[in-house]
């Protein structure tokens, strides 16, 4: 447990310190503050979570995650760590750990940002029930891309640097553009939180049971494929 603990404060420092964290930040401050001219709270707080909702979770939560493992690879430190006194299972959790930890952190900063932001600039019809609402909504679709970024990671181990892992977020994303629309949009594990948030309206969780499934399904094969990779895969 010991070692376990102290793995995750390492990965945790190096995000921390990590210039990739703070410009991902930096970027969804500045893209927030471009929606402060919406007509009342709803609509801009609406806004504000729909780019978690796509753009900000599929690229932003992937740059971060495909960092966390690539890094390791294209700094020449993978054999480094494996010649650590900690199991190769227990780098893989604290890894994700940290990447899950700091994407929750910025888009919780972003999200208070966003609303002090509109506080500030006097945006009409504050109300606490609807920062409350997109609250939620907020943690709801952060977390089905938290679950998203298994593939993520499985795949910046695999082609071990960045290129590959940041080609699949983008792609993604114009697969939830294009294809969240249709019928098939609540069976893609990609369009389901637009989706989320679209239909939030009538309830919290307003989706067929198979659309919160089906994320959870791609995300643990994704984190388990890396644990496999990582246990297993010839590393010389």
């Amino acid at each position: 447990m010991r070692s376990w603990a102290a793995a995750i404060r390492v990965e945790v420092a190096k995000l921390r310190s990590s210039y990739v964290l703070w410009g991902t930040l930096a970027f969804f401050l500045f893209v927030t503050s471009i929606r402060l001219g919406e007509a009342d709270w709803t609509t801009y707080l609406q806004n504000v979570v729909f780019m978690f909702a796509t753009v900000f979770g599929l690229i932003g939560f992937g740059i971060v995650s495909s960092w966390a493992f690539g890094r390791e690879y294209t700094e020449r430190t993978f054999k480094d760590l494996l010649a650590l006194p900690v199991t190769r299972g227990k780098i893989v959790a604290a890894k994700s750990i940290s990447a899950m930890l700091w994407s929750l952190t910025i888009t919780m900063l972003t999200y208070e940002f966003a609303v002090w932001m509109g506080v500030i600039a006097g945006i009409p019809d504050f109300s606490i029930e609807v920062v409350r609402h997109f609250l939620v909504q907020m943690l709801i679709i952060s977390g089905m891309h938290l679950l998203l970024c298994g593939p993520v990671v499985w795949l910046a181990s695999v082609s071990r640097g960045y290129l590959l892992p940041l080609a699949y977020a983008f792609t993604t994303l114009m697969i939830a553009l294009v294809a969240g629309p249709t019928s098939l949009g609540p069976y893609l594990p990609w369009s389901v939180p637009a989706l989320q948030l679209a239909r939030s309206d009538s309830s919290v969780l307003p989706l067929d049971i198979w659309s919160y499934i089906i994320p959870v399904i791609v995300g643990t094969a994704g984190f388990a494929g890396t644990w496999a990779w990582w246990r297993w895969a010839d590393h010389k």
